[in-house]
């Protein structure tokens, strides 16, 4: 696979290999899609989960918590970065 990039972009590679954290630019790119794909995985999620929330209520299913006890369980339930 051949990708082109705009200069903007390619000057971007070339300074995240400049780091010395990456190789090669295949590298770079492995790594931005990576984590594009977890994010997109976190925005479906905190899409989701308001939905299954409200569910929960609708059948009456909830439990009254505090913000720091709420917080702990958001965050027990969000998926792995």
């Amino acid at each position: 696979m051949t990708i082109t990039l705009p200069p903007a972009l390619d000057a971007l590679v070339v300074k995240k290999m400049a780091t010395g954290l990456y190789d090669d630019a295949a590298e770079v790119v492995r790594d931005a899609l990576r984590q594009m794909e977890a994010r997109e995985t976190a925005l479906s999620w905190l899409k989701d989960e308001p939905i299954r929330g409200f569910d929960g209520l609708d059948r009456g299913d909830f439990v009254e918590m505090d913000r720091d006890s709420f917080m702990t369980h958001i965050r027990s339930r969000r998926p792995a970065a």
